[in-house]
């Protein structure tokens, strides 16, 4: 019974999320897609799982090769859904050579397959993937060479997962930095949660790769050890499933892209009007209190180029657009909480009057400013 919940549980996980992002709409977006399709390759990859740990090793034989398909492209597609959630143009023609390895060896282990008997078969998978005898492998032969071509197949997946995840972790970063440059509330855009997950698979990974050395036959063997990595990647999938579909609701499929437009330097003329007309904008017209206020706001109004206005914030004040604009909010929200005509007010009222989209991002920007809540500020003062 806990053998058959250990192996069943990461498919359900994986085909619920597969059908939730395959079935959306088109108007959902292709980054939807492809994580759809990273869903239904992991669910093809835990059904090999089930069979082979319910002991249908003729079976198991045959898809073998789909199994190292499935391996080898996991990491490769959960790559290419950040890469399309962060808005980076993909050629799907030339992207395609991520997923050369899994093809190639996939496609040589199936040749293999068939050139073997069926006892052969059925040797290869008790002896090579369970007993893991490799001291008397000879590679000279199809069996043997075929458990050599598995082994690569498990060092390239390790190699994935290294890889791959610290790409994802650093591509999360820097669009967490530009979306810092554009947004004045960034709530729910942000994609932190790839950098923490990311983090989690690393760390587990490494695990895993113990636990590939030991091989399935341990496993095989202790049919209850199936149960802690089954929740373990069962909750990373349901997890990367939820957050993906959180972001893409959150940011409503309005994603930052870096402004390729060709442009001359300001003068230090222009430069000192620019600062001046900005600082009217906060101070004197407080259009921080804007909720969405964006930096393309900004731009318009001083009829400049988004690119100076990030340029200039980040040179004469030392701040993103977000810290810029927050510290306006946070100041006006001192004021306020100073005021004793604003007691009765509570915090989310006030979150709302200096352009706070949430109480939860009024808390979290106050406190970063002067380490404090505003709860813990209005009760000192």
């Amino acid at each position: 019974m806990v053998k058959s919940i250990a192996l069943l549980l990461p498919i359900y996980v994986t085909l619920m999320w597969a059908l939730v992002f395959l079935l959306q709409k088109k108007s959902a977006g292709s980054a939807n897609r492809v994580l759809g399709i990273f869903m239904i390759t992991a669910t093809i990859l835990y059904l090999c799982h089930t069979i082979f740990f319910h002991q249908f090793y003729h079976l198991y034989s045959f898809i073998d090769s789909l199994y190292l398909l499935a391996l080898l492209s996991l990491y490769p597609l959960f790559y290419a859904y950040i890469l399309k959630i962060t808005n980076q143009y993909i050629d799907t023609s030339r992207y395609m050579i991520h997923f050369l390895p899994a093809i190639l060896i996939s496609l040589i282990s199936l040749i293999l397959n068939f050139a073997l008997s069926p006892d052969e078969r059925v040797m290869y998978v008790r002896e090579i993937l369970i007993s893991r005898n490799l001291k008397d492998l000879d590679i000279f032969t199809i069996t043997g060479f075929k458990g050599i071509l598995f082994l690569i197949g498990r060092i390239i997946f390790i190699c994935h997962a290294i890889i791959y995840l610290l790409l994802g972790i650093r591509l999360a970063n820097k669009y967490n930095d530009r979306i810092n440059d554009y947004y004045s509330n960034t709530e729910g855009r942000k994609m932190n949660w790839v950098r923490n997950l990311g983090i989690i698979i690393l760390i587990i990974s490494f695990a895993g790769i113990a636990f590939a050395l030991i091989g399935r036959s341990y496993f095989a063997h202790h049919p209850l050890s199936l149960l802690m990595p089954s929740l373990i990647f069962s909750s990373i999938y349901f997890l990367i499933g939820f957050y993906g579909n959180q972001q893409q609701l959150s940011n409503d499929n309005v994603l930052v892209s870096k402004e390729n437009v060709e442009f001359e330097e300001i003068t230090s003329g222009q430069e000192k009007q620019l600062k001046t007309t900005l600082a009217e904008l906060f101070e004197k017209d407080k259009i921080y209190r804007q909720h969405d206020l964006r930096i393309t706001t900004i731009s318009e109004a001083l009829q400049t180029n988004r690119t100076y206005v990030s340029r200039l914030i980040n040179k004469e004040f030392g701040k993103n657009f977000n810290e810029f604009v927050n510290q306006y909010r946070v100041r006006e929200a001192e004021q306020l909480l100073l005021s004793k005509e604003n007691n009765p007010y509570t915090l989310d009222y006030i979150a709302e009057q200096v352009g706070f989209g949430s109480g939860n991002s009024f808390t979290r920007a106050f406190k970063e400013f002067n380490g404090v809540t505003p709860g813990q500020f209005r009760k000192n003062h």
